[in-house]
């Protein structure tokens, strides 16, 4: 087992990429700048290439989500782009106001790498987040997603092939179909 499929984090950890999203979030939607990182103060781990999802939810509702699961930065780095890219960049919403900020939760999801799997049954729901993979389109839902909708496997995989990804029914059963863990905080 490599490390990146023991990778933890501590309350600690989870705390400052936390606060880096909240700080990256408040000063783009009230100032339009990106923050400036003291990486002195952040714990190492934090500096690990992985990939992450910044999901921000207003008044409980979905309100910006957006990830990247290439560690092509370190953790916080990603952390605080996606936190800004989630407030602005999510083509579902309009971006995020400095009204709506007092209204906004932040959660945080770490990935693990992504490994194909041959079958929805490999998809252990609660667990496992899904990618898929198909004639130039792809989709992807986070392991809460499945849990939050009270989906079985198969819905969980049909709904982000079909609705997520935009692949014709017919091809879902032939896309490529990945799994990763997440920490959610």
């Amino acid at each position: 087992m490599n490390n990146n499929t023991t990778f933890t984090l501590t309350q600690e950890e989870k705390n400052q990429l936390k606060e880096l999203a909240k700080l990256s979030l408040d000063e783009a939607v009230l100032h339009d700048k990106r923050i400036q990182t003291d990486t002195g103060k952040l714990s190492p781990k934090l500096s690990k290439h992985l990939g992450a999802f910044v999901t921000l939810k207003e008044n409980g509702q979905l309100r910006g989500c957006i990830g990247r699961f290439e560690p092509d930065q370190p953790l916080y780095e990603i952390v605080i782009d996606m936190a800004i890219s989630a407030s602005r960049y999510d083509n579902r919403f309009t971006p995020v106001t400095p009204n709506e900020l007092k209204n906004i939760d932040i959660e945080i999801s770490v990935l693990t790498p992504r490994k194909k799997v041959d079958s929805v049954d490999n998809v252990v729901v609660g667990r496992d987040g899904i990618y898929i993979s198909y004639g130039g389109r792809n989709g992807t839902y986070l392991p809460q997603v499945a849990t939050d909708m009270g989906w079985n496997a198969e819905q969980f995989v049909y709904s982000c092939c079909a609705q997520k990804a935009g692949i014709p029914p017919q091809h879902c059963k032939d896309a490529e179909l990945y799994v990763y863990e997440a920490i959610v905080f």
